[in-house]
């Protein structure tokens, strides 16, 4: 997680007249910063759920981060679990289990809006770090829209919402739609760090020059 942060505090530095990393280097970087990602993922997704709980009025009885195993109440495997108690209401129920969604929806407003503008950073260190994390949250938000476990968040939410069989369909459709938009947000990350980089590297500002 500090290369994470190193990354993103490079992002910002202005740009300098040493060569720009190349694209093997860039992949290279991208999948050393996966590790650290997964695990601000789960931090995010398990750390959305216990805090809905506590904004609601529930207790938080458990949090598990790492590492990945057996959920020993549901027998399944999973890569996190939260378990609480006192969620009374079925709105307080719908709000816990939605609750990571809620997060990478927002975050993934904060990462489009430096996708599509000249916040995106020069420095590709940092284009590489910002396009990692956009990854991580599109998985997060995109990999329920197939999963139909009884355990599975959004499959909960839509029982409360009493959506079960045949009659999730058209709201299993809508989710697929922000899921490719999403997705489109983080495609467009990709292209901005690897098709631009020789635009990147016009911008460099000589070491050595002068007119007469």
């Amino acid at each position: 997680m500090r290369t994470v942060v190193l990354l993103l505090v490079l992002a910002s530095a202005p740009a300098t007249a040493r060569a720009e990393p190349s694209d093997r280097t860039i992949v290279l970087t991208g999948l050393a910063l996966a590790p650290p990602d997964y695990l601000l993922g789960v931090t995010l997704h398990e750390g959305s759920h216990a805090l809905m709980a506590k904004l609601v009025g529930a207790e938080v009885v458990s949090v598990h981060l790492f590492p990945p195993g057996i959920d020993p109440m549901v027998k399944k495997f999973r890569f996190g679990w939260t378990y609480v108690r006192g969620l009374t209401t079925k709105p307080e129920r719908i709000l816990f289990y939605i609750a990571p969604k809620i997060t990478d929806a927002l975050l993934l407003g904060g990462f489009a809006a430096l996708v599509f503008t000249d916040a995106w950073p020069e420095n590709r260190y940092g284009e590489v770090a910002l396009t990692v994390f956009g990854t991580g949250l599109w998985v997060d938000f995109s990999k329920d829209v197939v999963l139909f476990s009884k355990h599975n968040d959004v499959t909960k939410v839509f029982h409360q919402w009493c959506m079960d069989g045949w009659k999730q369909l058209p709201a299993r459709l809508v989710y697929a739609g922000l899921v490719v938009g999403a997705g489109l947000i983080v495609a467009h990350a990709y292209v901005r760090t690897f098709d631009e980089a020789d635009v990147t590297s016009a911008r460099t500002v000589p070491v050595l020059g002068g007119a007469f």
